[in-house]
């Protein structure tokens, strides 16, 4: 089961009839799973019929192809509100969709080492 946790801000910031939900957005021509996770607030009943859940309650929701990425892995979520909006985030490094997609560790902050002389 997943590790998604929401910060209590985050929990706060959803409306009764809301959860986080994590989008999936293809990037790539050549291969069926390249692409990137977006987090946004949906109301449970615009959730998509496929969409599965992740974590023990019930307030976070994934597209098929995040939730096989994601499924494993420790997540937070947190907001950030911007005047009357809120911007959900995660802890997820930016570029988290291509790691996925190229089999690098999600987790991994360090450099790649360079490679000279190849």
């Amino acid at each position: 089961m997943s590790r998604v946790t929401l910060t209590p801000a985050a929990r706060d910031a959803l409306r009764g009839d809301e959860v986080v939900f994590f989008d999936w957005h293809v990037t790539g021509l050549c291969c069926a799973d390249a692409g990137e996770f977006s987090v946004r607030p949906l109301r449970r009943s615009r959730l998509p019929r496929r969409a599965r859940s992740l974590g023990p309650t019930d307030l976070v929701y994934a597209h098929p192809t995040a939730w096989a990425h994601l499924a494993e892995l420790p997540v937070t979520i947190d907001v950030r509100p911007l005047w009357r909006w809120r911007r959900f985030t995660t802890d997820l490094l930016p570029d988290a969709g291509l790691r996925c997609c190229l089999g690098r560790p999600v987790r991994d902050r360090s450099p790649r080492p360079e490679t000279h002389g190849r």
